[in-house]
């Protein structure tokens, strides 16, 4: 949905909303500089003033792709055993995928791996300590357990996501609500086992 036209003001956040929008639409891959420019109704070279290319472009959208992933997992995590937090961060993940159409594949592609500043890896440090932090109660401080733990509740949260997306559920999970609880309900199965030992 294209926002109205940048009128003075912070031009840098508002072609990164303009590219958050953008993603939403139509992926990552579509992301286009001058097409931001052009939803925001400024001209093609104002952007280059606060992005040099386009990578640099993209790591800032992803990058606040990330802080509001963030704050909503960590939102959605709330209070509870660490169980219920990872069954939460689980629905959050697949609600967050279904309406950013930004998630794990994109946060850690390939593509972002020369382009991160210390402002985007503090972002997706703290994303991976709202995943890892429940993991880490449930295993009792194993970290390798609660790594491939969150690997698992990624896996299955992702999947839930990219399915949804894609239209295979239209008729089984018409609400992303739903495939959000399949991804929780495994996320409990996994964590319990885990706990268990």
């Amino acid at each position: 949905m294209p926002r109205s036209s940048y009128h003075h003001g912070d031009l840098r956040s508002a072609l990164v909303e303009v590219g958050l929008d953008m993603v939403a639409e139509r992926g990552i891959d579509a992301l286009s500089v001058a097409e931001a420019a052009k939803r925001a109704g400024v001209s093609a070279a104002a952007p280059y003033r606060h992005f040099p290319n386009r990578r640099a472009f993209r790591a800032a959208v992803v990058t606040a792709a990330v802080r509001e992933f963030d704050a909503e997992v960590r939102t959605a995590a709330g209070t509870g055993d660490a169980v219920e937090q990872m069954e939460a961060t689980a629905r959050s993940y697949v609600r967050f995928v279904a309406r950013r159409r930004i998630g794990w594949d994109v946060i850690y592609g390939h593509d972002m791996s020369d382009v991160l500043d210390p402002d985007q890896q503090d972002a997706m440090r703290s994303l991976n300590d709202a995943f890892l932090e429940p993991a880490l109660a449930v295993t009792g401080g194993d970290a390798r357990a609660a790594l491939r733990l969150v690997e698992h509740e990624i896996a299955a949260a992702h999947g839930y996501a990219d399915l949804f997306i894609s239209g295979m559920f239209e008729r089984r999970y018409p609400k992303v609500d739903r495939a959000a609880a399949q991804a929780a309900s495994i996320t409990r199965t996994l964590a319990e086992a885990a706990r268990s030992g």
